[in-house]
């Protein structure tokens, strides 16, 4: 299939763009394949990937020959993928990333929607088992609160949970000329690289720190408290770890938040 073809007609697709889903179409030939090479993928792993559009990660996993499920809840759009890859090793489909099981990827791809990039970010850390590595684009302003720093606004559950699984990695920006119909902003790749598939204790750390950030100007004690729906052992915990009870939830780190759990669950 002719690459330039390809994307000309990618680009046509902006007239049918559905804006209420995030559609803006990738037509940057050379950022897709520099996206689908930070996969790092072979042809005997399974990969997945999320929101396959009109193709334009599509292609270039199918010229790598990878095994690729590619979901999108945009029918049409996958029957055009199933029109074009029907020899290819990809297989299009129509699925909600917000309810796909992940639990048999070791790679996950994709171009993530504002809207539900969060939303997705937490199913893939949650619920992937077998997962390796993940690429995603989302735009620029999301990239950069997925990677505030302890202490800060934005920092919250979603960065304790990103450190107990995976390292993360700005890979490179995109610009918003790069799309059709261009958005109002810039994208930027990332990367997660998994260290941890203890899918059970990620999910409770992340009830728990969700738990203790549900009013984080309250201090990690009164947090701890509600949750636990005691004050004694609340304060039990914290010094069993020793942890001021006067601290911030956004001032403890994964490994203060580890601790905590493990506290819990086998100690006070």
């Amino acid at each position: 299939m002719d690459k330039i073809e390809f994307f000309n007609g990618v680009a046509e697709y902006k007239l049918l763009a559905k804006h209420e889903v995030g559609q803006n179409f990738l037509i940057d030939y050379d950022a897709c394949e520099r996206i689908v090479n930070c996969l790092q993928a072979s042809s005997s792993d399974d990969v997945l990937e999320i929101g396959s559009g009109a193709g334009s990660l599509s292609y270039f996993l199918n010229e790598k020959g990878l095994n690729a499920d590619l979901i999108d809840i945009d029918e049409g759009l996958v029957t055009k993928l199933q029109n074009e890859f029907h020899n290819g090793t990809v297989k299009p489909m129509v699925g909600n990333a917000l309810k796909w099981d992940f639990s048999n990827y070791q790679y996950i791809i994709g171009n993530l929607p504002y809207y539900i990039t969060t939303g997705i970010i937490e199913r893939v850390l949650l619920e992937s088992a077998n997962l390796k590595r993940a690429v995603f684009m989302v735009q620029k302003e999301a990239l950069a609160r997925f990677l505030a720093k302890i202490g800060t606004e934005d920092y919250g559950p979603i960065h304790v949970l990103l450190a107990f699984r995976c390292s993360i990695k700005r890979e490179f920006n995109v610009p918003r000329t790069s799309f059709s119909p261009a958005p109002h902003i810039d994208s930027s790749v990332f990367s997660l690289n998994i260290k941890n598939n203890d899918i059970d204790t990620a999910k409770k750390l992340y009830k728990l720190t969700c738990a203790l950030f549900l009013n984080r100007r309250k201090t990690i004690h009164n947090n701890l408290t509600r949750y636990l729906n005691d004050s004694k052992r609340s304060e039990d915990v914290l010094n069993s770890v020793k942890i001021d009870p006067k601290t911030r939830p956004q001032n403890i780190d994964l490994e203060d938040y580890l601790r905590i759990l493990h506290a819990i669950s086998y100690g006070n």
